[in-house]
């Protein structure tokens, strides 16, 4: 895969990218809290950067294990929504949630309205990810 940063790896939470996956894909897990806003705001720049680069149309966000996300965390997530609305070829963005974390729609649902023709919400119904996970890193 072309992915050009190295995965976000923290005790409780991990940014990696999928390297087998037919659609460029990056699976979020773990509670993404105040420790975590910086590196993961400079890694979702890194993903647009490589998004854009290699002229993608859509990535695929795996967040079947993410187990929280503070508002901080949030709006690192807008701020990649807004750079890949806004960028000259633009792509989309597919969030994949877990239908057992209720929270995850109520919160992730202002991101889809906020661009509609960006961020898709869709249930997740792929395996987990080996290796990903907060507890295995």
């Amino acid at each position: 895969m072309f992915w050009k940063f190295s995965p976000l790896r923290e005790k409780s939470f991990s940014l990696i990218p999928v390297a087998d996956a037919a659609t460029p894909t990056v699976k979020v897990a773990g509670n993404g809290d105040s420790e975590i806003v910086s590196p993961l705001g400079r890694v979702l720049r890194l993903v647009h950067a490589t998004l854009v680069e290699n002229a993608c149309t859509a990535v695929a966000v795996d967040l079947s294990e993410l187990y929280f996300l503070n508002s901080s965390c949030l709006k690192a997530f807008v701020t990649w929504i807004h750079q890949a609305k806004t960028a000259e070829k633009t792509y989309e963005i597919r969030l994949h949630m877990n239908p057992h974390l209720p929270w995850q729609r109520r919160s992730l649902e202002p991101l889809r309205r906020l661009a509609p023709s960006v961020v898709f919400l869709e249930q997740w119904s792929g395996p987990v990810t080996e290796g990903a996970g907060p507890g295995e890193l």
